[in-house]
């Protein structure tokens, strides 16, 4: 049977409407009759309607979080961070996947205006005209996560992608590499595919040397089997880089796993560096020289960022730039004479 706040008023003794300024927190009641209605709440087991709530006290308490996989690290860690902040403000997550589909993300965003979301995150790997006209109509506070918005009232957190790839392959070039190999991911995604692959070739250029096109492959995804392939469309060349920058981490596994299989070692014929430094750039042997950056980090910021425009702060407007490192590990060693 449904219990009703009908049934919880007749409990406690009193009126619906008291009861209903009690859980709506309306107006101040004595702590004996609230005590008194919250222990008719609690013997009957009654459960508030939160459609109803929401639209007395004109807000739901929840944030829409789209992200484009479920399956990496990266956006769980990224996810953690949002969900930090968002329990010190009392509110919840409703978390959708898009798959890196623009038409779903623009029914995402639809979805989560319908469902009355009082602010949306959004972690895109582009966004396009047509997206980013949806996002100006909604009329709902939203912050972008990994890329640099142009023409859209809505501040952004990010890392610089292009300084992060350019100091990697600055380092190979420190060790004395100067056949210099890049796997990337897909170049449609600007932050992780272009910005990345644009600090590689300008890091070359800077030491005049050569950006090969039998070099560089652009990979489907960013997944180890995206390495495995990209390393052995670089060993058919008809000379082996002795270094080799990856966009991700997990592609830099693929990309040792195919030269282990060549007979080749890294770093020893190949070094190896790699991006992101996910829990398993630490585990896998060689240990991963990779760009260290906080997906945690960057999810509570843009969460705070969010509060923050629902707090009154409506100035926000401009891209966050947070902090990487490069981590040195096993995987890279000066190139020998």
């Amino acid at each position: 049977m449904i219990v009703t706040i009908r049934d919880v008023a007749k409990r406690a003794g009193v009126s619906i409407a008291t009861v209903s300024r009690v859980l709506n927190k309306s107006k101040p009641v004595s702590d004996e009759l609230k005590k008194r209605i919250m222990d008719a709440v609690e013997e009957t087991g009654y459960l508030p309607n939160a459609v109803a709530r929401s639209m007395i006290q004109k807000r739901t308490g929840l944030f829409g979080v789209i992200i484009p996989e479920i399956f990496n690290p990266y956006f769980s860690g990224l996810v953690e961070g949002i969900e930090s902040v968002s329990k010190e403000f009392q509110y919840h997550l409703m978390l959708s996947v898009s798959e890196k589909d623009p038409e779903r993300e623009k029914e995402l965003l639809q979805i989560y205006r319908s469902r009355q979301m009082e602010g949306i995150i959004l972690a895109a790997a582009r966004l396009e005209e047509d997206q980013k006209e949806i996002l100006a109509r909604l009329g709902i506070p939203c912050v972008v996560i990994g890329q640099r918005v142009k023409g859209l009232k809505a501040p952004s957190v990010v890392i610089n992608n292009w300084k992060a790839a350019f100091e990697a392959t600055d380092y190979l070039i420190q060790l004395g590499h100067r056949r210099i190999g890049m796997i990337g991911g897909p170049f449609w995604d600007v932050a992780s595919g272009q910005e990345r692959y644009q600090g590689f070739r300008d890091a070359l250029a800077s030491r005049a040397l050569p950006c090969r096109e039998e070099w560089v492959s652009e990979g489907e995804g960013f997944l180890v089997e995206d390495g495995y392939k990209g390393m052995e469309i670089l060993h058919s060349a008809p000379e082996l880089p002795t270094a080799v920058f990856c966009a991700c981490d997990r592609i830099a596994v693929g990309a040792i796993r195919y030269l282990e299989g060549q007979g080749l070692q890294v770093p020893e014929d190949v070094s190896v560096i790699g991006f992101d430094d996910e829990e398993l750039a630490s585990i896998i042997h060689p240990r991963l020289t990779t760009i260290r950056h906080s997906p945690f980090e960057m999810g509570r910021r843009a969460a705070t960022l969010l509060t923050e425009m629902l707090h009154g702060n409506q100035s926000l407007q401009t891209a966050e730039t947070l902090e990487h490192s490069l981590i040195v590990r096993e995987s890279t060693i000066p190139l020998s004479s």
